[in-house]
């Protein structure tokens, strides 16, 4: 027989074993009583056993977690301490003393086989000459999935599903000029929770001079950065926002892990755009007999009919770059295709669908790039592609562009600031009207058809002219002379400086 509930410890004994205490009553043994007593305590120390234990084991979680991150973050500050030793010792010559640590859950340690720098040099003909190809190392910070690395001049950070960049390595480029210094570190005895070591030069920087070379080859000349880093996501975002265009193998498209981008001189990659036609033939829908001269300025053509022309003509063989490559590689960075607003002010590169409608273009705070993919037509006569500012508007089309009516393209007081490029799948035609065009027209791999009574303002470069009416009008500009247009090669360099550096580290 269980107990209930007892009052008190004196009472009343009945007959029958109860005990009467006020108005509350128990039954039941004395031995039952006492047994009851015991579990009751062995359940209350039990409770605040568990209480205590899980207090313990989730306190001991969070303290843990909150441990880590305040000791990442100093690992970070140190390692920024690092790299601005470095960048010291690199400059100035003389040693420098650093300090990483004491670290209680992580640890750091030297990778001098990791990374790698490849920079490779072409010529007109086609002539490769590697003029760096040496590993970068890295000093590491690693706790659980966190790494934080100096590499390469830049501190980086990934945390086993992607990385970012937490100091630039001191890449700069700056309308045409380009600084790239290479920091190779090395140290064989560097490792644990604490460092505290030298960093030194081994060697007299190297400078890898790229002035010779380009002055003396006037052709096609480039210069290619492979970048091989378990950090390429951080490196491959840094090199696009920096050098804007450089980027021609992204990550996750060539070798794992490597990003590869392309410099150009514009001495020998652009071609001159010195003459109001361009092309491999001009011809004409009408003969001599009208009188008509449609074309004002010099033409450089393998086929035309002279009498078409009020300037020189002359041909120095027709070889202009396609543009397929620079605008297949503009549709494939597009994220999304969207709708161009009516007024565009924001500098950068706008993916679209379709141009059909007006749409005012101001280029104050910077270059505006357009990709169009599937239409570009201006035929209504009603739509207008207004340019003022003193940046550019280029406009990438991958379709065809027809044109008629009263539209109007470009800037009138700036015609090389406004370029309509082409792929080989595109045609450009005007096909009716008076429509005035102030732009440079690039569809090196296409026909341009020129009819209607239009006003062109620029240069028409393309691989068949063909002008059908008398009234046609090709004025040429000369602001289109230093015009720098390299489709498809990358951004232009006009001077470079690499120099590689190699540093090591002694604890």
């Amino acid at each position: 027989m269980g107990d209930q509930f007892r009052c008190g410890w004196r009472g009343e004994r009945r007959n029958d074993g109860s005990v009467r205490n006020g108005s509350c009553l128990t039954t039941g043994s004395t031995s039952d009583r006492g047994q009851a007593h015991v579990l009751g305590l062995v359940l209350l120390i039990g409770a605040v056993t568990a209480a205590s234990v899980g207090i313990l084991v989730f306190g001991s979680a969070g303290l843990h977690t909150q441990q880590t991150t305040i000791e990442t973050e100093y690992a970070e500050q140190s390692m920024l301490e690092f790299a601005h030793s470095t960048t010291t010792v690199a400059t100035n010559r003389g040693p420098s003393d650093v300090s990483l640590g004491p670290f209680d859950h992580g640890h750091v340690e030297m990778r001098s086989d990791t990374g790698r720098v490849n920079v490779t040099y072409t010529n007109d003909s086609g002539e490769t000459e590697v003029l760096y190809d040496e590993q970068l190392g890295a000093l590491l910070y690693s706790n659980d999935d966190t790494e934080i690395a100096y590499q390469g001049g830049g501190v980086w950070r990934s945390d086993g599903t992607g990385s970012t960049m937490v100091s630039a390595p001191g890449i700069e480029y700056r309308e045409g000029t380009l600084t790239f210094p290479i920091v190779h570190l090395a140290g064989d005895r560097v490792g644990g929770t604490t460092v505290d070591g030298t960093v030194r030069r081994t060697a007299a920087p190297k400078r890898i001079d790229l002035d010779d070379r380009w002055n003396s080859d006037r052709g096609s000349v480039a210069v290619r950065i492979d970048i091989e880093s378990e950090y390429c996501g951080a490196w491959e975002r840094e090199l696009e926002e920096t050098i804007t265009g450089s980027v021609i193998e992204r990550c996750e498209e060539g070798e794992a892990q490597r990003v590869r981008i392309r410099l150009i001189n514009p001495a020998g990659h652009s071609r001159a755009f010195d003459s109001a036609v361009i092309g491999e033939t001009v011809t004409a829908g009408f003969d001599e007999s009208t009188g008509a001269r449609p074309i004002d300025g010099d033409v450089n053509a393998g086929t035309i009919d002279e009498w078409m022309v009020n300037g020189t003509v002359s041909d120095e063989n027709y070889d202009y770059p396609s543009a397929d490559e620079e605008i297949d590689n503009a549709l494939e960075a597009c994220d999304e295709f969207e709708t161009i607003d009516e007024d565009v002010t924001e500098p950068g590169v706008h993916c679209v669908d379709e141009i059909d409608g007006s749409h005012d273009f101001d280029t104050s705070n910077g270059d505006i790039d357009v990709v169009v993919r599937d239409s570009f037509d201006l035929s209504s006569g009603t739509s207008n592609l207004d340019v003022e500012g003193d940046n550019d508007l280029t406009i990438y089309a991958d379709t065809d562009l027809e044109v008629g009516g009263n539209t109007e393209i470009g800037n009138e007081s700036d015609p090389a600031g406004t370029r309509l490029v082409f792929s080989s799948e595109a045609t450009v035609q005007m096909v009716r009207g008076t429509p005035e065009i102030r732009a440079l027209i690039y569809a090196p791999d296409s026909t341009v058809d020129i009819g209607g009574t239009p006003t062109i303002v620029g240069t028409v470069v393309g691989e068949e002219v063909e002008i059908d009416d008398v009234a046609v009008e090709i004025r040429h500009d000369g602001s289109l002379e230093q015009l720098d247009l390299i489709p498809g090669a990358g951004p232009p360099v006009r001077y470079a400086e690499f120099t590689a550096s190699d540093l090591e580290l002694d604890d």
